[in-house]
């Protein structure tokens, strides 16, 4: 009878001991990384009363003696996330610890709640260094061994080295439709043509007489009232040209409709009749005569010239309607003006010395401006620049101050402005000191089809030592076909101009797998540097911990540079750990020595940053194990009452 009643005490204090695990659970429901625990009863030593035999019933006889606790077991399932958004809070995706210190011992803990300290060490609450590697560059070469292990501390100073550019990397396209032009200065008007009628060369003397062969007719109609006069000529031998151009004009002098009107000229040893009027639709017309002289002055009747025709280029200056006094030998126009560069230039055209046509004119005008070419066009004369490019050339002709004759000189204005194809990007690079200089690359279309010329340009101090420029040049389908310096050049060599070394900097033209080069279509420029593999010295800005707890920094320069990677420790047996509170393990010989995880490399683990794994005990199961256990203890205790109530009844019967 006691048997039972010990049993029932057995079961009472035991079912106690689950209740007490059961309300460390449900008092670490919200425990960050805290994992429950769950109790196992076995059964206590038993009495024997036989040892059983092989005949009949012959089992052994036992009589249990009450119950223990087997084990109590942490149960390490998965808690789930909850996310915060801060950096340095970490959960443990799998298997896996934190590895922490206090200098002398280490310690092993699934809460992730971390901060970095005054010092840049990163610590838990209670002050432990959270453990790992430091590093530049690649956390894959990282030893592994426990005695291997950091403290994670990064020092809010850190910076990242400058590092001098050596690639400028070219993409893009220029506008194909970036053609060259020339510029082009013309006169606001034309010059027009006075009414002419020129004859034949006379070959020699020409005899007139009296009565036989010496009229002609003059008539001259447009001007109003037509005009038809004959004129005689005294009869003599006219041993010249020119001395019968002097009798016909004293003729002309002498007839009072005539005079003023038109006058005779020598012209190339033919006879000229010009109309000298100001009339713009006059008409010329020589006719036969009473005693007609036409075929000795070279003429036959009707040949007739109109004023208002364009002049060409054999035109006589004083034939020109714009002519109110003929020019006479020694009279000048000044050429003024300036070349495309710019730089001021003059010139004079003598009139009779340099010619007398507008030909000669043009002559001496592209003779002024070495860099131009002076023409006639529909009556006005061009001044046209050699090459196509941004100008500054102008022209202005002007009459000279001595002058006999007079004309009238139209003014200039730029019909066509010079237009250079130039297209242009700028790049910042960087010297071996870190310091930044501004680099513009400019491209300049040439006359040739596909050719461009390239030039780099500085805004500072720098010095350009060489491969500063050169030529580029693209295939028929806008591909790039070659990109070249000058004077056998391979690079740019650029003196920063700040005691920093020499740079020498590749240009990269042509495309790769991912970018494509600079290309040349008839569309729009859009041509930049997409990439230079320098930088400046940069100053830490920021933090960021990947799924394989490498803390890469953010500096001011653009650079993420790997800084630091934290270490998981992994354990044969986590049961095997002593849990010593505030989250934290201790490895123990059953646990056996812990393996600690590159993460980079190793499987089955991952860091989750910015959240915190929460406690895994479930509240529905347990709440459960409460009722079972408390219905536990309400039976034993049962057994108890019962024993009790039999020993009751005993003693009763003694009495």
């Amino acid at each position: 009878m006691l048997k039972s009643l010990y049993a029932g005490v057995s079961g009472l204090r035991n079912h106690q001991t689950k209740l007490d695990v059961l309300g460390n659970n449900i008092a670490n429901v919200n425990t960050i990384g805290f994992k429950g625990d769950r109790i196992v009863f076995s059964e206590a030593l038993t009495q024997a009363f036989s040892g059983g035999t092989n005949r009949g019933s012959g089992s052994p006889m036992q009589i249990g003696l009450g119950m223990q606790v087997g084990s109590v077991d942490r149960i390490f399932n998965q808690g789930s996330f909850e996310t915060t958004g801060n950096l340095t809070d970490l959960a443990i995706e799998g298997d896996g610890f934190f590895v922490l210190t206090n200098g002398e011992s280490r310690f092993y803990s699934r809460a992730g709640n971390f901060q970095f300290g005054q010092d840049g060490r990163l610590m838990s609450n209670a002050g432990l260094s959270v453990q790992g590697w430091l590093f530049n560059g690649s956390a894959a070469s990282v030893n592994t061994g426990l005695a291997e292990l950091q403290d994670i501390q990064i020092d809010a100073s850190l910076q990242s080295e400058a590092q001098p550019t050596e690639n400028i990397y070219l993409s893009g396209n220029i506008d194909a439709g970036l053609t060259p032009k020339a510029e082009v200065w013309s006169m606001t008007s034309s010059f027009t043509t006075r009414a002419t009628v020129t004859g034949a060369a006379i070959p020699g003397a020409v005899t007139v007489t009296g009565g036989v062969n010496d009229q002609f007719v003059v008539a001259i109609s447009g001007t109003g009232t037509p005009i038809s006069e004959e004129l005689t000529l005294t009869a003599n031998t006219y041993a010249t040209v020119d001395d019968l151009v002097t009798e016909i004009n004293t003729q002309i002098a002498g007839n009072a409709t005539l005079a003023g009107s038109i006058e005779a000229i020598n012209s190339g040893g033919a006879v000229k009749f010009r109309y000298l009027g100001t009339s713009s639709n006059a008409t010329v017309t020589i006719n036969s005569g009473t005693n007609d002289v036409l075929t000795d002055i070279g003429y036959t009747s009707g040949t007739s010239g109109t004023t208002g025709g364009a002049p060409d280029t054999t035109t006589e200056l004083n034939d020109l309607v714009q002519m109110s006094t003929a020019f006479v030998t020694g009279d000048t126009i000044e050429i003024n003006g300036s070349r495309p560069d710019g730089t001021a230039i003059s010139g004079t055209f003598t009139y009779g010395t340099d010619g007398t046509t507008i030909q000669d004119l043009l002559t001496s005008i592209s003779a002024t401006f070495p860099e131009a070419t002076a023409t006639l066009v529909d009556g006005q004369i061009q001044l046209t620049d050699d090459s196509g490019g941004d100008s500054q050339s102008n022209i202005n002709l002007v009459l000279g101050s001595g002058n006999t004759g007079s004309v009238l000189l139209p003014s200039f204005s730029v019909t066509t402005e010079g237009f250079t194809g130039k297209v242009s990007s700028s790049v910042v690079v960087y010297d071996s000191l870190g310091a930044a200089h501004n680099l513009i690359i400019e491209y300049t279309k040439t006359d040739n089809a596909g050719e461009w010329l390239w030039e780099i340009q500085t805004t500072g101090d720098e010095e350009i030592l060489g491969g500063g420029s050169g030529t580029v040049t693209f295939d028929n389908s806008g591909q790039l076909a070659a990109f070249t310096y000058d004077n056998n050049d391979s690079a740019l060599m650029l003196d920063p101009g700040n005691a920093a070394a020499v740079m020498n900097l590749n240009i990269n033209a042509q495309g790769d797998e991912t970018f494509s080069g600079i290309t040349q279509f008839d569309a729009g420029t859009t041509i930049y540097i997409r990439d230079q593999d320098g930088r400046a010295t940069g100053q830490l800005l920021g933090l960021a911990i990947d799924r394989n707890g490498v803390i890469t920094g953010s500096f001011s320069n653009g650079e993420s540079v790997d800084i630091a990677q934290i270490a998981l420790a992994r354990f044969a047996n986590n049961q095997g750990l002593v849990n010593i509170g505030d989250g934290l393990n201790e490895s123990t010989s059953i646990s056996g020595q812990p393996e600690i995880l590159n993460l980079s490399s190793a499987e089955g683990a991952a860091v989750a940053s910015g959240a915190l794994e929460m406690s895994n005990v479930d509240l529905s199961k347990e709440f459960t194990e409460l009722i079972v256990a408390q219905r536990g203890f309400q039976a034993n205790a049962k057994v108890i009452t019962t024993a009790d109530t039999i020993l009751d009844e005993l003693i009763r019967i003694k009495r």
